[in-house]
C-alpha cells in the first residue's frame, strides 16, 4: 500500500460526493454572472479577512463583523448565491468530518499522554 495512492484515492472519493459535485455545479452558475461573481468574492475575501484578524489579535472586529453580516444579507436575496453558500456549508461538513475521523486516528500522534 503506498500511503500517496491512498490519499489520492480519497481526494478522487470526496470528490465525487454529491455534496462535491453540486458546489462546482453551482460554483459555475455564480460564475456565469459577474455581479453575483464579484459579491462573492467580496464576501469571500471580508470573511477571510476577519478570520485572520481575529487569529492574529484575538479580538473579533464587530465593525468589520457587521459589514460582513450585511454583505451576507444581500447575498441570500440572490437564490443562486443562496443556494451556494448552502452547497459550502455542506461541503465543509464534509470536511470537517474526515478531519475528526483522521485526527482520531492518529491521536497518539497528536496527543501527549
Amino acid at each position: 500500500m503506498n500511503f500517496y495512492d491512498k490519499v489520492h484515492e480519497l481526494v478522487r472519493c470526496f470528490k465525487n460526493t454529491e455534496e462535491y459535485k453540486n458546489y462546482i455545479e453551482l460554483k459555475n452558475e455564480i460564475k456565469k454572472d459577474e455581479k453575483d461573481a464579484s459579491l462573492v468574492k467580496e464576501f469571500k475575501e471580508k470573511q477571510t479577512k476577519i478570520q485572520m484578524d481575529y487569529i492574529n489579535t484575538g479580538k473579533m472586529n464587530e465593525e468589520m463583523q457587521k459589514e460582513l453580516e450585511n454583505t451576507y444579507s444581500l447575498l441570500i436575496q440572490s437564490e443562486n448565491i443562496r443556494k451556494f453558500l448552502e452547497a459550502e456549508i455542506k461541503l465543509n461538513v464534509l470536511l470537517a468530518d474526515m478531519q475528526k475521523i483522521m485526527g482520531e486516528g492518529i491521536k497518539e500522534i497528536i496527543e501527549f499522554e
